[in-house]
């Protein structure tokens, strides 16, 4: 027992004396700090405890650099006395190599080099952490050898350091921007500015850009479905270039077949001018596996840089109304943050590019708003072959991330109102083509502002890379395209169709020139000399066109009285008569033509 007693007393006489030592030469640093004037130390809290690990001459120094009483060598950092007397390890080593300025957060950041456990380490550091003593012993768990007693100082010593060390810009969001009255386009780096991406899409390039032409040349000129998704890619940067100043949307392509179509090898291409081609790294290539509001997020701050989706058949949903609206808007959801502020909302203006076994327009509700934001590119090849499609997989996985740049820069060296012009004339030439084909309704020109885009880059890209495109090919791919859109979009003539099969299909639940055998009435068939009138109920009407798959009962009848199909009052959607026992009622009267006889 005497033992343990003893040993007791050595350790508490031991704690006693190293508390009395830290006091001693908490008052030497103390002092010293105040000779050498750094006064945001005065300001801190003079209770707390500074960790002395030891005392060192000058002449027992390699000193790096000093910085107002302040220096390092490779292993520890220390403070020295104004009168270079004496010098007090502060701790390991930290240093700070550069300052870093986001052109596009406006914000600051350091890149941090500090000595931890296991060696030489670094750190991109906010600058709110550390400058902040609180949020600064947060990187204990990183191996910075900070703590309670030494973080005023190192806070101090890299406040210092900010006007020692060269200041980068960077940017993470990438596309166009004004920046200080000048256009400038960022991707892994910038034209216009001496700027490196810091976000995280795998952007950066790789391999050889004459590879990548030698493929062009080899494997998708001479292929006009090939050209024209190199084509969509590049479209937008000429879109995000123009776009808001014609007051043009972000363009969505889908691509619609079966997996041996080379669907998305064409995908991959697209992007390949940009960066990393494959779903495997976060890069401008992803999937459909995820929420649409996550894949939203995505496209926040895009503005001339595509942005791809594999296979649509992946999404959990079922109605893509709301997404198409969202990607073809340009802006994300307003938020609250946590004290029901609003946040800054995302925006974007590129072109999105998708593909899958199953149509977009088909899995969205149907109205003609979906129709005229998607091109929907269906039952196309892409490559030849799957040997054609490995050939193209091979070289961009290994090559990729040079041509866009190369056309971003083409681009901005030109004359933007001659852009502008070239484009309005070859949208006026679109237009003028499908409307000879007889491809075309009321909302053709708003589909030419997105097929313009796709023509001009195609010429463009000719001059670049002094080549020539199936542009004709190009062209008459869009007229195949318009052909089946107009078809689905020709909102009332689809309405109308469907609605003559629908009282064919339940034509026993009708009233009309024969007897309804069914207890169930749907509402009454009456032939004029002209058409034929439908009039019907108006839940048995709703019922009815949800089947059809329209959502809005009053979008449906208000084209369908644009068309001149409605048998309404004036300001209403609705007719009013007597029903079968006297009583006013409020009925939906649809006259349909008789082009198709209702039996």
């Amino acid at each position: 027992m005497a033992i343990k007693k003893i040993n007791r007393e050595k350790i508490r006489k031991s704690i006693e004396e190293r508390k009395q030592l830290e006091k001693l030469n908490e008052i030497k640093v103390e002092s010293m700090i105040e000779e050498s004037s750094i006064k945001s130390c005065e300001t801190s809290n003079q209770s707390e405890e500074v960790s002395i690990l030891d005392n060192s001459s000058k002449e027992d120094l390699k000193v790096k650099s000093e910085i107002k009483g302040y220096f390092h060598d490779e292993i520890n950092l220390y403070l020295r006395s104004s009168n270079n007397l004496e010098s007090v390890k502060i701790g390991n080593y930290i240093g700070m190599e550069a300052v870093k300025y986001d052109i596009d957060e406006d914000t600051y950041k350091a890149l941090i080099e500090y000595r931890s456990i296991g060696g030489k380490s670094r750190v991109l550091m906010e600058r709110s952490d550390y400058l902040n003593e609180k949020n600064l012993i947060k990187y204990q768990n990183q191996g910075l050898d900070v703590m309670k007693r030494n973080v005023r100082f190192i806070t101090e010593y890299l406040r210092q350091l900010e006007s020692e060390v060269p200041l980068n810009y960077v940017h993470s969001k990438l596309g166009f921007m004004e920046y200080k009255g000048k256009t400038i386009y960022k991707l892994h780096e910038a034209i216009g500015l001496d700027s490196t991406y810091v976000g995280e899409c795998e952007i950066k390039p790789k391999g050889s850009y004459n590879e990548y032409i030698n493929m062009i040349k080899n494997h998708v000129i001479g292929n006009v479905e090939l050209e024209f998704a190199m084509v969509s890619g590049l479209s937008a940067i000429l879109l995000g270039y123009i776009g808001e100043e014609l007051g043009l949307d972000s363009t969505i392509i889908h691509l619609v077949g079966n997996s041996t179509t080379g669907k998305s090898t064409a995908l991959k291409l697209a992007i390949s001018s940009f960066g990393y081609p494959e779903v495997k790294h976060n890069g401008l290539y992803g999937t459909y596996n995820g929420t649409n509001n996550a894949l939203i997020k995505k496209l926040g701050g895009l503005n001339g840089v595509p942005y791809a989706l594999d296979e649509i058949s992946m999404s959990e949903s079922n109605d893509f109304t709301k997404f198409v609206y969202s990607l073809a808007n340009g802006a994300d959801k307003e938020r609250l943050t946590k004290d029901s502020k609003l946040m800054g909302k995302e925006s974007w203006l590129t072109t999105i590019l998708s593909n899958g076994e199953k149509s977009i327009t088909r899995s969205s509700n149907k109205n003609s708003g979906v129709q005229v934001r998607v091109i929907e590119a269906e039952n196309f090849t892409w490559t030849k072959s799957s040997e054609h499609a490995e050939a193209i997989n091979r070289v961009i996985l290994n090559n990729h991330g040079h041509l866009a740049i190369k056309f971003a820069n083409y681009l901005l060296v030109q004359n933007k109102k001659e852009i502008i012009k070239d484009y309005k004339q070859v949208k006026v030439y679109l237009y003028s083509e499908l409307n000879k084909r007889g491809v075309c309704d009321d909302m053709s020109m708003r589909r030419c502002n997105k097929f313009a885009i796709i023509i001009q880059t195609a010429f463009i890209l000719q001059e670049l890379l002094e080549i020539e495109l199936d542009v004709e090919g190009m062209i008459e791919m869009i007229v195949n395209i318009e052909k089946e859109s107009i078809k689905c979009r020709n909102f009332q003539k689809v309405v109308i169709d469907f609605v003559k099969e629908y009282v064919d299909r339940y034509r026993n639940k009708f009233d009309g020139k024969s007897e309804s055998k069914s207890q169930e009435v749907l509402g009454k068939i009456t032939e004029k000399e002209d058409y034929t009138e439908l009039q019907m109920e108006q839940l048995s009407f709703e019922l009815m066109i949800k089947e059809g798959g329209y959502e809005d009962r009053k979008i449906v009848l208000k084209e369908l009285k644009k068309a001149g199909f409605l048998d309404c009052e004036k300001d209403r959607l609705t007719r009013s008569r007597k029903n079968s026992v006297g009583v006013d009622t409020e009925y939906v009267v649809i006259k349909l033509p008789k082009d198709k006889e209702i039996k």
